[in-house]
């Protein structure tokens, strides 16, 4: 409901209008105020959510639980998974610095994507860190229950972003090298989280990069999902949202950072009504031609923090003194329980405040009521799904989860876990791909049972230069993603390789297979 529609009944019919004359100003002044972020008018303002987490764990190091031994490349997923499904997506951005604890108790039954967070990227289309892709051992749990593994790659900046995507030579560079980092990890497909504030005009050349790399993805990797992190509000007119739309696979709209470290009044950051901009119309009027004519495009993303702030007083949106953190929701839900939390009826979300001595501090957040009123407008709409950002700032709170399991509903397991098709008999060995090739191949293996699987590599002198080995628990397809390497990590120069397929237990019962394959440097 709208601000209008929050209006207190008094007693004569004239005072109640000039009260609500006056009070919806007051609203629609302080709402417009806290949801225009500064970057509209002032670019070196701006850091979102992504980039300020990002930026406050540069040195956190990469949770060791998620990557594995890297003995092994990781599986592929289930085919019973590969198969489109009416109900909706759920789209989990996972950082790498999430908790132990956290991880090992992920419900990935309740969720259909993990966007691993992130491969960073250069302007000049490298991968400048890989925070250690590839996380095999995320992969394989993600896979064995079915969920596909989403691999985020992050530039932020208006200037760094402009350079990547409109120098052909640095774009086609990015390409090859995301193409790769795909292969290598197994990963299911790539979401591009590229921000800033656009006055450079970047916003106009993103549709023809998205659809450039969505053509080039799917030829390579077929069956890869090409999606992009969107903003809610095109706030300056620099965005085709409905050509975006059309450009990939579909969008991850960001449905939030409507306030942040910029804004001068507090207020919510993902506002389901009220203001000039809000969830609403981000999704009838931003994205309104795309959620009536392609619905299946949209994720609709939500916070899984808040915006805490210091203000000049106690009262709804007031000013601001400080920015303070953006505080993930296990601490705003703790926060809540502590102090008064308050509900906003013109955004339809929480709030509370507190005194730090003689200082008003502020918290406005999203609780399980506002949280599923925006689940319910992304049913509603038909939409392709729900997302978060991020996994892990629930901690150890279950009210998240309850929520996915009551709107969205728990799917069940995945109905193998080897690989993609169990081989129909014997053992199969198929023909690298690409060939030939210059950064990676993937190697592909249909075994007919459980046993030991061992792949090896040689060179034209017969000299063995890479092998692994890892134990199939099921019939079905193995895969392995060759990177050019040698066992000790160094390029092998250019050539002709044999590479070799062992399957079996026992020396007497073992089997091989054999092809040959060229690397062109």
């Amino acid at each position: 409901m709208g601000a209008v529609g929050h209006f207190v009944e008094d007693r004569t019919f004239r005072h109640m209008r000039i009260s609500s004359f006056r009070r919806w100003v007051t609203i629609f002044a302080t709402s417009l105020a806290c949801t225009l972020p500064a970057f509209a008018s002032d670019t070196q303002a701006w850091r979102g959510p992504h980039a300020a987490d990002l930026e406050a764990h540069r040195d956190h190091p990469v949770l060791a639980d998620l990557v594995g031994d890297g003995t092994r490349p990781s599986l592929p997923l289930p085919a019973a998974s590969k198969t489109a499904s009416a109900a909706p997506v759920v789209f989990g951005f996972l950082p790498y610095w999430i908790d132990q604890t956290y991880y090992q108790q992920l419900d990935f039954s309740l969720l259909t994507h993990i966007a691993a967070f992130s491969v960073e990227v250069t302007p000049e289309g490298r991968i400048s860190n890989d925070r250690g892709w590839p996380w095999t051992a995320l992969v394989d749990s993600a896979h064995a229950h079915g969920v596909r593994v989403i691999l985020t790659a992050t530039l932020f900046g208006d200037s760094q972003v402009l350079e990547l995507i409109t120098d052909e030579t640095h774009r086609q560079r990015f390409f090859g090298e995301i193409r790769d980092q795909l292969l290598v990890g197994n990963a299911d497909g790539v979401n591009i989280d590229f921000e800033g504030p656009g006055a450079n005009g970047w916003p106009s050349s993103i549709n023809d990069f998205m659809a450039q790399l969505t053509h080039y993805l799917h030829a390579e990797i077929p069956g890869c999902e090409v999606s992009f992190a969107a903003p809610p509000v095109d706030w300056a007119g620099r965005w085709d949202f409905p050509g975006l739309a059309a450009s990939c696979d579909y969008l991850f709209v960001m449905g939030y950072a409507f306030t942040g470290s910029w804004s001068d009044r507090a207020g919510p950051t993902s506002p389901l009504h009220g203001g000039s901009r809000n969830i609403t119309t981000t999704i009838d009027g931003d994205y309104g031609e795309v959620t009536r004519e392609s619905p299946e495009k949209l994720v609709l993303g939500i916070p899984y923090y808040g915006c805490e702030w210091t203000t000049t007083g106690p009262d709804a949106r007031s000013s601001t003194m400080a920015f303070v953190r953006y505080p993930q929701i296990w601490a705003t839900f703790l926060g809540a329980t502590t102090h008064d939390s308050q509900w906003d009826s013109v955004s339809d979300t929480p709030w509370y405040r507190y005194q730090d001595g003689d200082q008003w501090v502020q918290v406005w957040y999203d609780d399980v009521a506002s949280l599923g009123m925006k689940f319910d407008l992304a049913l509603d709409r038909g939409l392709r799904g729900v997302g978060m950002w991020a996994l892990g700032y629930e901690s150890r709170r279950r009210e998240p989860w309850g929520l996915l399991q009551e709107k969205i509903g728990r799917r069940g397991p995945a109905t193998l876990v080897a690989g993609d098709t169990p081989a129909p008999g014997g053992l199969r060995l198929q023909q690298n791909y690409p060939n030939p090739f210059n950064g990676s191949t993937r190697l592909q293996a249909e075994v007919p049972a459980a046993g030991q699987v061992e792949i090896s590599i040689f060179d034209i002198l017969g000299q063995r230069v890479r092998v692994w080995q890892q134990r199939s628990p099921a019939p079905g397809t193995v895969v392995w993603v060759w990177d050019g390497l040698d066992g000790a990590g160094q390029p092998v120069a250019s050539g002709v390789y044999t590479y070799r397929l062992r399957f079996g237990d026992v020396a007497v019962d073992v089997r091989e297979l054999t092809g040959r394959m060229m690397l062109a440097r």
